[in-house]
């Protein structure tokens, strides 16, 4: 009785990151920004146009004037590593500029729409 215990005890302890993981992703909706867009969102980021297949950049999904810049994390793109959160807002038709950049912060971020906060996983959980 008691390894049976144990190995659920395990196999439980395992699975609640998981769920947690997945409920996190599922929380994020977001939009894949035209290549256009991707371009310019980057410019604004501060990195050169060498830095773009490194760089993921995402469309809040409740509103496509918010947009977030990720690492990709490939071996060939180091040179381009940081991590924290980055949320830029579109400013007109081809600018972008950056309103939020920080890897340690409190929920929800000021000046930043909830949903925009939500779809981009910044402060998933609507706080």
């Amino acid at each position: 009785m008691t390894r049976r215990f144990a190995a659920v005890a395990i196999a439980t302890a395992a699975l609640v990151p998981a769920t947690a993981l997945a409920s996190f992703a599922s929380s994020q909706k977001t939009v894949v920004p035209t290549k256009a867009e991707h371009v310019e969102i980057v410019k604004a980021f501060g990195d050169p146009a060498a830095a773009a297949p490194c760089l993921i950049t995402r469309l809040a999904a409740a509103n496509h004037s918010y947009a977030d810049v990720r690492f990709n994390g490939r071996k060939t793109c180091l040179e381009w590593a940081f991590n924290g959160v980055n949320i830029l807002e579109r400013v007109n038709a081809t600018r972008w500029r950056v309103r939020f950049e920080g890897s340690a912060y409190k929920c929800p971020i000021a000046n930043i729409p909830r949903a925009v906060q939500r779809d981009l996983g910044v402060c998933p959980y609507g706080a």
